[in-house]
């Protein structure tokens, strides 16, 4: 009698989820740019939206943890120095230089190429690094496209695998757009900055600081005036260093006092200053 992948009794303890199987779903060609596939339309990307569901893990024989494709948007939780792997269905394939992450500082992805036998099928290694959090992973393959939420929490899914059925999406849910600031811990902001000084249309709406960095964030749109920023206190060894993130100035060090000076020929000046009162 043939064996079934699906066979597993945790995966039987959940009515209507579905068994590994051969592959069913049609064959979708890799993206590769500048490149179509002969008689197919060009790839149109889909518009983010907000995920709707999380899909429900089931820990099956041998410690793997399957989900269902089609069940939503999966957490794989992996908690540094582990290293996870996603698993992909016999035949899968996929493109290193496709694949998005959007944390690449902490976490780290690397491709595995099925050889023959028992290392047959493909797979992605995850590693997060001592600092990683939270991450979102787009993995594009010859079938289909994989989005997962990536937590660095415990326990950690050393092995991950997916069941598919007929009625599968070519993809996963797709994640919402992330914060440009999502990267920076800001579980504990210190608001505690006064402004003095002229208030011209880009007037920081706040300035913060919190787990070793000072957060600057201007009105919408108003980052592009491009104020110039000079840290007075304390002394850093590059004053003027700082990473634009979305309409926000972001320093990589505690400041106790900084001033924003405008382009304009008066050279309109904001000044912030922590823990002092108006």
């Amino acid at each position: 009698m043939q064996q079934r992948l699906g066979d597993d009794p945790a995966l039987r303890i959940r009515p209507g989820v579905a068994r590994p199987v051969a592959a069913v779903a049609p064959q979708v060609p890799l993206a590769v740019a500048g490149a179509t596939a002969p008689g197919a339309a060009p790839a149109t990307q889909a518009t983010p939206t907000p995920v709707a569901h999380s899909a429900t893990p089931i820990t099956g024989k041998g410690g793997v943890t399957w989900f269902a494709f089609g069940d939503g948007t999966p957490t794989l939780t992996c908690h540094h120095p582990a290293i996870c792997m996603i698993r992909l269905e016999a035949g899968e394939t996929a493109l290193a230089s496709q694949i998005s992450l959007s944390d690449t500082v902490n976490w780290h992805t690397d491709l595995v190429r099925g050889t023959s036998g028992i290392h047959a099928g493909w797979a992605l290694a995850i590693e997060p690094g001592p600092q990683a959090r939270q991450a979102q992973l787009s993995l594009p393959t010859s079938r289909r496209v994989y989005n997962i939420a990536l937590s660095a929490a415990l326990p950690s899914m050393t092995t991950v695998a997916f069941t598919h059925a007929p009625t599968d999406p070519l993809s996963q849910p797709a994640f919402a757009a992330a914060s440009p600031l999502a990267a920076y811990d800001r579980s504990n902001p210190d608001f505690r900055y006064t402004l003095s000084g002229a208030t011209p249309p880009w007037t920081p709406l706040r300035v913060y600081r919190d787990a070793g960095h000072t957060f600057i964030d201007f009105p919408q749109g108003q980052i592009n005036t491009r104020p110039r920023l000079v840290v007075l206190a304390p002394h850093v060894a590059q004053p003027n260093a700082y990473h634009v993130a979305g309409d926000s100035y972001v320093v990589d060090a505690v400041i106790d006092d900084l001033q924003l000076i405008g382009p304009d020929a008066s050279q309109t000046t904001v000044r912030a200053t922590y823990g002092a009162h108006p």
